[in-house]
């Protein structure tokens, strides 16, 4: 039997229970966002477990970095909470969530470096401090946004990132990198499917034959049973991809699009990376560079930033623009021409005379 139970509240749903406070049997009720009874149980259950908690005072950071793996669970970011636990949980582990603010945060910096030099030998990355206060941040707004704390929690100062470095392949790259696929079929399958979608890698291994649609030449990236993924795309196939498709399908034994010796395929990166290096592909060239190679070329091709935004299955145009706009061929081309001065002259170089400094 449940100490707490479900029911409706100006038309959502609620979760009630009674606990006794200074003797007295008092009512706890609070309105969940669920929208279905299903996922009113385990939101009620978690209300239910973090109230309790905090009338004894006792929310921990440990207790909702838990809470939060669990939310995330199937999702790449669960496993790098899981990864991080063990240096993360020690030093967090115990405070209430509340108290973790930015002084906390620069002593947790200070610790992990020296932690880490003297177990490693080297320097600790900015990139991974700033991934782990990230989801530091990230695992107390959970917090608040599920209503186990009552206020909002400190927002953290990150350690500064170096810059990123946006590799994309030009059309030799691509066609260097396609050949050196073709010796493993499966790899060069995913490879078309990455470049010719801007699918993500995971919606690609992802795919099976039920939402390739060859009569309306369609691909389906979307998956509704997974509530945790970032949003996919619905695209049309175009010719090449269905040729290669339709000549896979032929040799194909699984339900899956991507597979090896009948079964689906988890992981192609060690493929992908030998792939990379057999094509003397310089820089830092993983599965992801395959999206943003796809979105380069559409948007320097002339195509919308509105339609390439949902080819990408992005959720907001505003997301694409700030990525990508800048290799439209269009890009600023009115503010070049707002301080073009020499428009309407004559234009003529004189044989330079004298010193460069005269």
């Amino acid at each position: 039997m449940h100490p707490f139970r479900i029911g409706k509240l100006r038309g959502g749903f609620c979760v009630t229970w009674y606990e006794m406070v200074d003797g007295t049997r008092t009512r706890r009720r609070y309105q969940l966002s669920a929208k279905t009874l299903t996922e009113a149980w385990p939101e009620g259950q978690r209300l239910y477990k973090s109230r309790l908690i905090l009338r004894g005072g006792k929310l921990k950071f440990k207790t909702v970095w838990m809470e939060y793996q669990d939310e995330l669970e199937g999702r790449r970011t669960a496993q790098h909470l899981k990864s991080m636990r063990k240096d993360v949980g020690p030093f967090f582990g115990q405070y209430e969530p509340l108290e973790i603010d930015d002084a906390l945060v620069k002593r947790y910096v200070k610790a992990q470096r020296k932690k880490f030099k003297e177990r490693n030998g080297r320097e600790i990355s900015n990139t991974t401090l700033y991934n782990e206060i990230n989801h530091i941040q990230s695992t107390l707004n959970f917090a608040k946004r599920k209503k186990m704390i009552n206020e909002d929690p400190h927002k953290l100062t990150k350690p500064a990132r170096p810059n990123k470095v946006e590799r994309w392949l030009d059309h030799n790259e691509i066609q260097a990198l396609l050949d050196e696929t073709q010796q493993t079929p499966h790899l060069h399958v995913a490879t078309v499917l990455m470049l010719s979608t801007a699918g993500r890698i995971g919606a690609i291994l992802d795919l099976t034959w039920d939402r390739v649609d060859f009569r309306k030449q369609t691909i389906d990236l979307r998956v509704k049973e997974k509530s945790h993924i970032k949003p996919r795309a619905f695209i049309p196939m175009n010719e090449g991809t269905a040729a290669l498709l339709k000549q896979w399908k032929g040799v194909g034994y699984s339900g899956y699009v991507v597979e090896y010796k009948g079964q689906g395929v988890k992981s192609i990166q060690n493929a992908f990376k030998k792939a990379v290096q057999r094509a003397e592909l310089s820089g830092k060239v993983t599965p992801h560079v395959m999206r943003h190679t796809s979105a380069v070329h559409m948007v320097a091709s002339g195509c919308s930033m509105a339609r390439v935004s949902q080819y990408l299955g992005h959720t907001s145009i505003a997301v694409t623009e700030k990525i990508y706009a800048r290799y439209a061929p269009d890009h600023l081309r009115e503010e070049a021409a707002a301080v073009d001065f020499l428009k309407g002259q004559k234009i003529e170089i004189k044989k330079p005379t004298g010193s460069p400094d005269d």
